[in-house]
């Protein structure tokens, strides 16, 4: 497995390529914006770690031509922990993030639950071939595309994941804690933000009025529960 990494502070880049190569990862990295786009493109890889504050390029600004272009996993590093910051990750594509100072193990054990989802996903891809329906919220699993009244949603591959579960779990709250675990890869406490920030803003693509969801609905204090029938 092929791992990219982006940081301009080098000492954090030293512990990051430390960290995955001692798992096994074959590892490139880059010091700025430009050198992670261009690394990117001729590398490959698997998995992409990004910070969000880069010169010459952010790494929002990367994040972003990945996406027009790629799927690929991508993990956001920042030191910037309010929600503004999250949720704009996570706007334009970013699967998971990571809050500096980082514990080594929490970062293998988020990178790991990366790469077994997109491994899933692509399997899933190849045998999961019927169309889930609930009202005029359709979602297909062969092609990976989602309508609202006949209109397509653009989701990122995290909220499509995330939909996914939530509509085969149709009518039943699922807990954050089994969201973390089915969509995420894994079960922490210190990431329920990351649950909650994705469900509004997978509510903002398919509710008509996010503030009202006909969809997904909140249980207070146990998870979320998208309210129609599969048929």
């Amino acid at each position: 497995m092929k791992v990219l990494l982006a940081d301009d502070n080098r000492e954090h880049l030293d512990l990051l390529q430390y960290i995955f190569q001692r798992e096994g990862y074959e590892v490139s990295t880059a010091s700025d914006g430009i050198g992670a786009w261009l690394s990117f493109q001729n590398e490959a890889p698997d998995l992409l770690v990004l910070d969000m504050q880069m010169p010459k390029r952010s790494g929002i600004d990367v994040l972003r031509a990945v996406r027009s272009q790629s799927r690929v996993p991508v993990m956001m590093l920042t030191v910037l922990a309010d929600e503004e910051s999250v949720v704009r990750a996570l706007e334009f594509g970013a699967d998971d993030y990571v809050t500096k100072p980082f514990r080594p193990a929490e970062l293998r054990a988020r990178a790991r639950a990366l790469l077994r989802r997109m491994l899933m996903v692509q399997e899933e891809f190849h045998t999961f071939k019927h169309r889930l329906v609930c009202d005029e919220l359709v979602l297909d699993s062969n092609t990976r595309q989602v309508t609202v009244a006949g209109e397509p949603v653009q989701l990122t591959p995290t909220e499509f994941s995330l939909l996914h579960y939530l509509m085969l779990n149709s009518n039943m709250v699922v807990r954050t804690g089994a969201i973390l675990e089915n969509v995420w890869g894994y079960d922490a406490d210190e990431t329920d933000d990351v649950v909650r920030v994705s469900i509004s803003r997978l509510r903002k693509k398919i509710e008509a009025d996010p503030s009202n969801p006909r969809y997904i609905l909140n249980s207070p204090g146990v998870g979320y529960m998208l309210s129609y029938e599969i048929h």
